[in-house]
């Protein structure tokens, strides 16, 4: 081997190393891009899962949100209940109170009518036996209805207590079928 074939051969070590080298350094430089792509992608998915993360985040704080509210509501419900429990018992109480003074009254005015000793007057002026303990017709909480109502419920035109036939559709203005008492708008 001569001295020519010898550079021959240590430049074509040279080459193929060279070319090993660019080969490696492309490899590389792919292998390097490909990771930074998947990078960008986990980071991508990564904001993505935060962001749907803090929407039901979000959305679990409004329902929690509501859910307060609503206890807020049945709380305050519950304590409006109570109050009107309570009231009505007051005014069961009171009625209940009325009714034994109303009786004491009564059974004090049978003692001392002068000509009917002894006999039941519970029809003058209050209430028939047979009704006692029944609300009065016509009674509501807003306007109470007197005991001898019963007794006047007679209209003009008849004198009989029963209302004339044309009035029996609903179109008395009192009557609470009449079209100015509707809710309908």
């Amino acid at each position: 081997m001569d001295g020519m074939t010898i550079v021959w051969i240590v430049v074509a070590i040279a080459v193929l190393v060279i070319v090993i080298a660019l080969i490696a350094g492309a490899m590389s430089r792919r292998r390097t891009e490909r990771d930074r792509v998947q990078a960008q992608e986990h980071e991508q998915q990564a904001r993505a899962s935060a962001a749907r993360a803090e929407k039901q985040r979000a959305t679990a704080d409004e329902v929690d949100a509501r859910a307060r509210r609503a206890q807020a509501v049945a709380d305050e419900k519950a304590a409006e209940a109570r109050r009107l429990s309570a009231g009505a018992n007051e005014r069961r109480e009171e009625a209940a109170s009325a009714r034994a003074e109303s009786d004491q009254h009564r059974d004090e005015a049978q003692n001392l009518w002068p000509d009917k000793r002894g006999e039941d007057r519970s029809g003058e002026p209050g209430m028939p036996d047979e009704r006692r303990g029944q609300p009065m017709l016509g009674a509501t909480d807003e306007q109470p209805v007197s005991p001898t109502r019963d007794k006047q419920n007679v209209t003009p035109m008849d004198g009989q207590g029963v209302p004339p036939p044309d009035w029996d559709d609903g179109s008395h203005p009192h009557d609470p079928r009449h079209p100015k008492h509707s809710k309908r708008t």
